[in-house]
């Protein structure tokens, strides 16, 4: 367009910066951003807004703060607003700089500039994650004293950051208080009370709420089912958590790795071997790739009983499934099929296994031990 003597204006240029910064080509809107300077346009507030959005969404949010710190400056002549400071505010939330992204309400704040519902938000969100409960709650309540009527994202925000801190009590409040709002919890705002429950050993409660939901026509799902399958299982309500395996299937429900796993592991811990491998057969023929903490789990089973075979078939059936080792389960193996530690050869090996970054898979452990100890040769013969 510039070639063919048409003069772009400051429009022109905020479509272009705003579609390259959309395709996440920061750097390359920064360089329309100068040409479009040196043409003689002058930015305004949507031009910084849209480059503060593209350098927080590719997660360049020390400039996004210097380009913030600029505009409260003056140097650039445009006065943010409020999109300006929610945009770094929620960048920094993103990246898990919660403490900065309240100085930075702090800031606006200072500024005049008003506050809308998506910053109240994003500030009580920053304040549970530091922890500061009373501050959240106080913003609520200057939120809604302002005319302000909390969303759904609002109630989200704050039952999750409660649970978190196990207030279980203050976020049931909330979870029915929402109601009168207009205002439908779903599944993302009763699994974490659920969870908090469940935490707390306070299991009636915990299945009251699952029965609520079902109620309130928000259909439990597997994360529902996982939470309060564990906390039957740690219970010692082993029925009660097989009823919900069969609950979930008959929802339609797929079972996923932590619900195979949090089953498989309490039937190993009380010597149900028979049904831990059931399951673990189950969870095979669904095509769930095990991982190493169901592994482990099985492993200390089958050590305890003595059944050395189940052990090294098992690791084979580890190694074919490409199942890599942590430092956890590399101990695991090594205690069941070796009760003699003063091993050199073994422990030769100790070392290799020492860093939890690379990680070995079975196959190469199996591979090592088999060269190193005539045990392994022998049984797996």
């Amino acid at each position: 367009m510039t070639a063919k003597g048409v003069r772009l204006n400051t429009v022109t240029y905020n479509v272009l910066i705003n579609g390259l910064c959309k395709d996440g080509l920061v750097s390359d809107a920064f360089e329309f951003f100068r040409k479009m300077t040196e043409a003689g346009n002058t930015p305004d507030v949507m031009t910084y807004n849209t480059l503060l959005g593209g350098l927080c969404n590719t997660s360049k949010v020390d400039d996004a703060i210097e380009l913030l710190n600029k505009m409260i400056d003056g140097e650039y002549n445009v006065e943010p607003d409020s999109r300006s400071f929610n945009m770094l505010i929620q960048g920094l939330c993103n990246v898990g700089r919660p403490k900065e992204a309240i100085l930075f309400y702090q800031k606006m704040v200072k500024k005049s500039c008003p506050c809308n519902l998506a910053t109240y938000n994003l500030i009580i969100g920053a304040y549970l994650k530091t922890r500061k409960v009373s501050k959240a709650m106080g913003l609520r309540q200057e939120m809604l004293n302002l005319g302000f009527i909390p969303n759904s994202f609002t109630y989200s925000i704050l039952i999750n950051g409660l649970c978190q801190m196990n207030m279980v009590d203050s976020a049931k409040e909330l979870l029915h208080e929402m109601k009168t709002h207009g205002c439908t919890p779903t599944v993302y705002d009763y699994n974490p009370v659920l969870g908090s429950l469940c935490t707390g050993g306070d299991l009636e409660q915990a299945r009251s709420l699952f029965g609520e939901m079902k109620d309130a026509n928000c259909d439990p799902d597997v994360v529902s089912h996982n939470i309060l399958i564990d906390g039957m299982l740690k219970a010692g309500n082993l029925q009660i958590a097989k009823e919900l395996l069969e609950d979930m299937v008959q929802r339609g429900l797929v079972p996923d790795i932590i619900t195979f796993s949090t089953i498989i592991n309490r039937y190993s811990k009380e010597d149900k071997l028979d049904e831990a491998k059931s399951l673990f057969g189950c969870m095979i023929a669904r095509g769930i790739a095990p991982d190493a903490t169901v592994c482990d789990s099985l492993l200390k089973g089958f050590s305890a009983r003595g059944e050395k075979d189940e052990v090294i078939a098992l690791l084979h059936q580890m190694a074919a499934k490409g199942v890599v080792l942590d430092v956890h389960i590399i101990s695991t193996v090594l205690e069941c099929l070796f009760f003699n530690s003063d091993s050199p050869e073994l422990l030769e090996l100790l070392p290799t296994f020492q860093s939890k970054e690379a990680g070995i898979s079975c196959e190469e452990l199996l591979g090592k031990l088999h060269n190193s100890h005539n045990v392994i040769q022998v049984l797996a013969a």
